[in-house]
């Protein structure tokens, strides 16, 4: 997946600022020849009320209108992000599980683990299916 200096610099600080709690967002873009490229990043409340910590929910009410005005410009949902405050920048059991419920397969899920919301580090993934969950997806800043 293949996204600008700038469009990654808006997904850390939103990471950042939302520290302690989890944030949320949407990668909108395009898929080229075997490429993916964000070129729009959405972000997106955190609707979760009993865990934000640990957990995030973006509200369908919000996914429908990010979709449609993806659609209005020539972009489609690519995937999504969220940060993992103090863990890991790698899916969770909770990310796997919540991953294998719904429609997740092929789509790109970018985890940034935020250390005491100062340092940032992004990682992407790709959901395969229930019985090879997820796969790394190399990311390619530019």
């Amino acid at each position: 997946m293949k996204i600008s200096g700038a469009l990654m610099e808006q997904i850390l600080g939103h990471a950042r600022s939302g520290y302690p709690f989890e944030v949320c967002g949407v990668l909108l873009g395009r898929n080229g020849e075997g490429a993916r490229r964000v070129d729009r990043v959405v972000p997106a409340v955190n609707r979760e009320r009993d865990s934000p910590r640990v957990r995030y929910e973006i509200a369908p009410e919000d996914l429908v209108r990010i979709q449609r005005e993806g659609r209005d410009e020539g972009r489609e949902i690519l995937g999504y992000y969220h940060s993992h405050p103090d863990h890991p920048a790698r899916p969770s059991e909770t990310d796997r599980r919540i991953a294998a419920e719904g429609l997740s397969d092929g789509v790109v899920h970018m985890v940034v683990g935020v250390e005491r919301g100062e340092r940032a580090l992004p990682s992407a993934w790709v959901f395969r299916d229930r019985m090879t969950a997820f796969e790394e997806e190399p990311l390619e800043i530019e």
